[in-house]
């Protein structure tokens, strides 16, 4: 199959609908199918690099739009489509032409398509049109999670690789939101001995320095293509409620989510709702401040309630879903993998 994968990643919207793309690309790939992804921007310089290093061409494209012509031109036999601002009628309107595949989350916008994915935990019980129900991969069961993030597994996640213990907090590639100097705030107050790294925007260095100026050991980096590596050595996670939530559950690291916008809302409820994860569900600062440090000193000091998360996360997130979309589209098509499997 040649697919095209069209997504965007600015300062304002993150990294995870490309990011997303990117990881069904690396599946389709392994399969022996073509990639390309059409992009109006890549918000910054470690995902650029990441593009680069995954092999898969790139498309410039005018941000949130569809270009219906240089699309059609590429002819693909799949159209993957993530955005919540490309306007839906755009995405309905190609799907006479070439199959499409929208990634949603929760909200399908009325977009007409051959294949829907959303990857959120209980999207599998959300109403769908009836006559669209067989055209829904929906679940935990279809998170999509790359290779590194498989490969950076531990036997047992839950026992401490470190003492005191590791604590890693990521909260996007670009933190939109500002929700890193929060985070920090709220740990400043944790009494129990950690080791503290923080995956942050450059530009949020500084402050963050300051706010950890009774942490002498912490450790500030910028975000980076190795984050999967970086995650799976963690011994405590604190993270923003998105696309790296399912790579959380996926590594089975006991975790600290944070809903930062609104459509993270319901499915981090049913994540906390399902003994997965720690979490807070509708932050504003004052309420991370609140809380974060005292979720996170939990999961410090208390080694059962880690392996609870843990073993949880592990029952439920197999590390399959990649594979499984990538089936459903060869259905569709009729083309089964032209090279080896892969994960």
């Amino acid at each position: 199959m040649r697919v095209l994968l069209r997504a965007d990643a600015t300062v304002d919207q993150g990294t995870g609908h490309v990011m997303r793309c990117l990881t069904l690309g690396e599946g389709l790939l392994s399969r022996g199918h073509d990639v390309a992804l059409m992009t109006g921007g890549l918000a910054t310089d470690w995902l650029e690099d990441y593009v680069c290093a995954s092999g898969i061409p790139v498309l410039a494209c005018a941000p949130d739009e569809i270009d219906a012509e240089a699309i059609l031109a590429y002819r693909p036999d799949w159209l993957v489509v993530d955005s919540y601002r490309i306007p839906a009628a755009s995405i309905s309107a190609l799907g006479g032409s070439v199959p499409v595949l929208a990634i949603v989350d929760g909200d399908y916008r009325g977009i007409e398509a051959a294949l829907y994915l959303d990857q959120n935990l209980g999207a599998e019980s959300l109403p769908r049109p009836e006559n669209a129900r067989d055209r829904f991969l929906g679940g935990a069961a279809y998170a999509l999670v790359r290779r590194a993030v498989l490969d950076a597994r531990r036997p047992e996640p839950w026992r401490a690789l470190t003492s005191p213990p590791t604590v890693l907090t990521f909260m996007g590639g670009t933190d939109a939101t500002g929700a890193n100097l929060s985070v920090a705030e709220s740990l400043a107050f944790i009494d129990e001995a950690y080791a503290l790294t923080m995956v942050a925007p450059v530009d949020q260095h500084r402050s963050l320095h300051q706010l950890l100026s009774g942490h002498p050991d912490a450790r500030l980096m910028a975000p980076t293509p190795s984050l999967p590596t970086i995650l799976g050595e963690a011994d405590v996670i604190v993270s923003a409620a998105g696309t790296s939530a399912w790579d959380i559950c996926t590594l089975g690291v006991p975790a600290v989510l944070i809903s930062v916008v609104n459509n993270q809302h319901a499915s981090l409820g049913e994540a906390i709702s399902r003994g997965l994860v720690l979490g807070i569900e509708r932050a504003d600062p004052v309420e991370v401040v609140r809380s974060c440090g005292s979720l996170v000193a939990s999961l410090v000091s208390d080694s059962g309630l880690r392996r609870d998360l843990s073993q949880k996360c592990l029952a439920l997130y197999d590390g399959e879903g990649r594979r499984r979309v990538v089936e459903a589209m060869e259905a569709r098509r009729g083309d089964g993998p032209k090279g080896g499997e892969g994960r």
